[in-house]
């Protein structure tokens, strides 16, 4: 389907799927030798008192402290509990004195990372995560840690750490999966289907844990008009939650697109209204319009689809030029009219000739349909000045004669002038030019009848060979050659 669906923008309106559960997750459970009992004791001490006496609480965790000061086993073991409880303060501590105690320690090092992490100081985070790798390159828990940090900062050198994860071992899905995070946040959805693809490759029964990053591969295969694929990763990942928006809109778009008939049930999310409305987009029924169109050959129906649309969002110009055709199809030209100027009012300065070309068949369409003499000529006349400026900024291009001369075509019965004029230079710009030929035979045809009617029998004849030459099973072209004969 040749259809310009502004997909960037529909993608920008979901963006926030993704990213910001990535925010949500910058941190994990911190694993850490285990504490000894008098330790855990004490540690548990400070947990009960926090809420009901923060002093105690403090009192408490200063003699842990100074209990473990020179222990770093047991300081990254209590820095580590009271990270995972959250509590920043006491962490930090842990993580400040193990680093004075040995600044080499490797799991000293991961817990000072871990809690800027949980302060958000990417900087300090990334700084203890490219220490402990000046120390083990091949770590690969602080290559995920690093490129998970970076990720926020510097895109490029978190990028750069998840190739060298995938190059120590190329099935490590997390990795492509933060890969596909990453190029998906920054727009770059080429590169975000090549991870995502990598990732649910070897994810093959995906669950809850991995539903937002199909929901990002899904949108990223949007950008890339891969429906196919869309349709097959939308039914691996509708049964994780079959009510999940995202993923049943990609899977009704997709079918759409190729033409699927299951359309006709995936549609219901939208026709029954099975979730607020404030929760449809523009696309949601700008599908269910080329549906209706496309699918049900209902254009009365395609056409109050994509009216809804443009209630979601009254900017989208192209609604309005696909809104306007669907009228003019539909036999409502007049209206078309007013649709498309519409459209070229938002357009604004990048209105040419080529997109005023649009509203001057729709004029051809209304000449056909109006009433009287005068409103007719009224029609002609519209278009006429917009083919004139069209033949005069494209004088090479075949279209704009060739239009112009079914615009004054005003009683098919006679042999009129300007058609035959228009008709003539269509024929000539168009040449031996293959790929419209079936334009050049119909601006033949009248030509031939034009010389038939005005008696003009040699200009038929050579008119009658050359539709002949395109079509030699032309019917009418044989007829007319049997009565020159």
């Amino acid at each position: 389907m040749k259809k310009n669906l502004m997909l960037s923008l529909m993608l920008a309106a979901c963006s926030w799927i993704g990213f910001g559960e990535l925010q949500a997750q910058t941190t994990s459970a911190f694993e850490a030798p285990e504490m000894k009992t008098e330790i855990q004791a004490m540690a548990d001490e400070v947990i009960s008192f926090q809420l009901s006496d923060p002093d105690a609480a403090n009192k408490t965790f200063s003699k842990l402290l100074r209990k473990v000061r020179n222990d770093k086993e047991q300081l990254v073991a209590v820095g580590a509990f009271f990270l995972n409880k959250n509590i920043y303060p006491c962490a930090r501590q842990c993580a400040q004195q193990v680093y004075t105690v040995d600044p080499a320690y490797i799991p000293g090092l991961m817990l000072s990372g871990h809690v800027a992490m949980l302060r958000k100081d990417w900087g300090t985070a990334g700084q203890k995560f490219d220490e402990i790798l000046n120390y083990e390159p091949e770590n690969i828990e602080a290559l995920r840690l690093n490129a998970r940090v970076y990720k926020y900062v510097n895109t490029i050198v978190a990028k750069e750490t998840l190739a060298k994860i995938i190059a120590l071992n190329p099935k490590d899905v997390a990795a492509y999966k933060e890969l596909g995070d990453i190029a998906y946040h920054d727009e770059d959805y080429k590169e975000a289907v090549k991870a995502y693809q990598s990732f649910f490759e070897q994810t093959p029964n995906p669950g809850v844990e991995e539903l937002r990053a199909g929901e990002n591969y899904l949108l990223s295969l949007m950008n890339q008009k891969d429906f196919f694929t869309i349709k097959e990763m939308a039914a691996k990942l509708l049964p994780i939650d079959p009510k999940d928006l995202v993923v049943r809109r990609m899977k009704f778009f997709s079918e759409v697109e190729t033409f699927d008939a299951a359309s006709a049930e995936s549609i219901k999310y939208l026709t029954e209204k099975q979730y607020d409305d404030s929760l449809y987009l523009y696309l949601d029924y700008l599908y269910a319009s080329i549906y209706a169109s496309e699918l049900l050959n209902n254009d009365s129906t395609a056409i109050e689809y994509l009216r809804l649309a443009l209630q979601k969002d009254e900017a989208k110009a192209d609604g309005y030029k696909k809104l306007a055709n669907l009228l003019r199809k539909n036999k409502q030209p007049f209206e078309a009219i007013d649709v498309y100027k519409k459209y070229l009012s938002l357009l604004g300065d990048k209105v040419d000739e080529a997109e005023k070309f649009g509203l001057a068949n729709i004029y051809i369409s209304a000449k056909e349909l109006a009433e009287n003499t005068e409103d007719r000529m009224k029609y002609i006349l519209a278009g006429d000045k917009i083919f004139a400026e069209y033949m005069e900024a494209q004088p090479t291009n075949y279209r704009g004669p060739y239009f112009r001369a079914t615009l004054w075509i005003t009683n098919p019965q006679e042999a009129e002038e300007k058609p035959r004029e228009y008709y003539a230079q269509a024929v000539e710009l168009i040449g031996d030019n293959a790929d419209y030929a079936t334009h050049k035979k119909r601006a033949l045809q009248y030509l031939m009848i034009y010389a038939l009617k005005t008696n003009d029998d040699a200009t038929c004849k050579k008119y009658v060979e050359q539709v002949l030459a395109l079509d030699p099973a032309d019917q009418l072209a044989i007829q007319i050659q049997k009565l020159l004969q």
